[in-house]
């Protein structure tokens, strides 16, 4: 295996992480002390070059969406990555650095993962999305040997759904599905997916019931993550062709074949009712084409204000505005339009627009009707702190559907990356754990060329906000009870980053610590 000299050890400045490029591949270092780790250079997760990202003690942090590696080994300490880093040998003599680099070494290898041996134990989980799937790998990275068999309603593997907003819509004609593992490396990993909907739990026998078949399966541990549906509108003329709603691969590429097959000659006009994060992410995908008109009908004034306040909400309605979208405001839609498929929305002032394809965005309901629980109003579930559910130790609910204790409160939130955490979570707590949450709350939203915004926290309501949106780098501090409980921000922010990492088991931020957002 080659050696190379990547660096003299004096110009490598302590915890700053610095990309080499020595030929075969690209090599991240960072000197801590007078030792020197050598990384894959970029997160697996999205390529992101790390040497953006932030070191927290023995933690290298992606500083775009905050997969967390350990600098000692590459291994993967928090999602959304699902891989590790891979670690090159590195050797210091007279004051140079030296790596070895064998090219066979994958740069983002597979965590280890246990097999199915002689552990009787059966495990079950309904749903194969953020919070399911990194369970089932979590039971596997842990060392489970017993079997896991994992649920899906849906005829693929796990899917990364964020990008059904994103880059999949925006795409070209096939794009690749979207997966969170692939065939072939899902095929390496002893865990049985089955596509088949689960009808009921039976709680007495431990047995999940099957539609259709009605089979019975056994379970010693269940885990549900079945995410949420999208909300439906129940008005005249919502099931006409052309009005859609995006959650599932077959709703993304049923809403692709109807742009493709516009009906009307010139640009398609695209209606979105709804100008929450699904809405004004499609928004942002489909005007960047030539072809479509998009207009976003809104029951608000702006959009996001209550969860971003509205100096935000304005900037976010004019980028929008600036690449081409029209908003309509404080308009509540009573009924669609057309004969053979939709041609329009009508509004409650009595205002018709014309469209040739709608798709309906107001929001997500839990898909938990199936479960015999008591729900929350909102459709979730109450579990404790380790996520099981109350006088059923055996199952445990993650991701969307869980009302959950947190340091911020009792919450529920419908965000990627906190799926995955809940689903470790649960994993860890499912093997013996008495876990509770731990991480920090965290989403980000690719918006139009003004970037991509990160949420840090959770702020259910505030006091004030800190800062303003201005310009092309800003972190906005939403700040309750003296406390942070949220920090907005446009950009790669060291400072943000460790905040995120200081929240974590502890919540709220004293506002003394807040300055270094202002």
């Amino acid at each position: 295996m080659p050696e190379h000299r990547a660096a003299r050890l004096s110009d490598l400045e302590e915890d700053v992480p610095t990309e080499v490029d020595l030929g075969p591949r690209k090599i991240l270092l960072v000197r801590q002390g007078d030792t020197v780790h050598a990384l894959a250079a970029t997160c697996p997760h999205r390529g992101v070059p790390l040497s953006k990202g932030v070191i927290d003690r023995d933690s290298i942090v992606c500083a775009a969406h905050r997969a967390a590696f350990d600098l000692a080994t590459g291994t993967v300490q928090a999602p959304p990555a699902c891989e590790n880093l891979a670690r090159y040998d590195v050797r210091i003599e007279g004051g140079e650095v030296f790596v070895t680099v064998n090219d066979a070494t994958p740069e983002h290898p597979l965590p280890p993962m246990a097999r199915k041996g002689n552990d009787a134990r059966r495990f079950v989980i309904i749903g194969a999305g953020a919070a399911g799937w990194r369970a089932a790998e979590t039971l596997r990275r842990e060392g489970f040997e017993g079997s896991i068999t994992v649920f899906s309603d849906e005829p693929h593997g796990p899917l990364d759904r964020v990008e059904l907003s994103k880059s999949y819509l925006g795409a070209d004609d096939n794009p690749e599905t979207p997966l969170v593992r692939s065939d072939a490396d899902r095929a390496g990993i002893d865990i049985t997916l089955r596509h088949a909907t689960v009808q009921g739990i039976d709680t007495a026998t431990h047995e999940v019931v099957l539609f259709h078949s009605g089979e019975r399966v056994p379970f010693d541990r269940l885990l549900v993550a079945t995410g949420c549906d999208a909300r439906p509108l129940d008005l005249p003329g919502v099931a006409l062709p052309g009005i859609h709603h995006l959650r599932t691969l077959a709703d993304a590429d049923a809403l692709r074949r109807d742009l493709a097959e516009c009906p009307r000659e010139g640009p398609c006009r695209v209606a979105i009712v709804g100008g929450g994060f699904i809405g004004l992410e499609v928004a942002t995908a489909l005007s960047a084409r030539s072809d479509i008109e998009v207009t976003v009908v809104l029951n608000e004034s702006l959009p996001l204000a209550g969860i971003f306040g509205s100096e935000f909400a304005t900037r976010l309605r004019d980028e929008h505005q600036a690449a081409g979208v029209q908003f309509v405001p404080d308009a509540g839609v009573t009924g669609f339009t057309g004969g053979g498929r939709v041609a329009g929305l009508i509004l409650g002032s009595g205002q018709r627009i014309e469209a040739d394809l709608v798709l309906v965005a107001v929001g997500a309901r839990p898909r938990t009707a199936f479960l015999p629980f008591p729900a929350e109003q909102d459709g979730g579930i109450a579990v404790a702190d380790d996520l099981s559910v109350p006088d059923h130790p055996d199952i445990y609910l993650a991701g969307d559907i869980a009302h959950l204790p947190t340091p911020w409160g009792r919450v529920r939130i419908e965000h990627w990356r906190f799926a995955q955490e809940t689903g470790e979570l649960a994993a860890r707590n499912m093997l013996g754990g008495n876990e509770s949450y731990g991480g920090t709350p965290f989403f980000w939203t690719k918006q139009q060329p003004g970037g991509s915004y990160s949420y840090t926290g959770h702020a259910q309501e505030w006091d004030s906000i800190k800062g303003a949106p201005d310009g092309n780098s800003f972190a906005l501090n939403y700040v309750n009870a003296h406390k942070v409980a949220a920090i907005l921000a446009l950009g790669f922010d060291d400072a943000v980053v460790l905040a995120g990492r200081r929240m974590g088991g502890t919540g709220p931020l004293p506002q003394s610590q807040d300055k270094p957002f202002e």
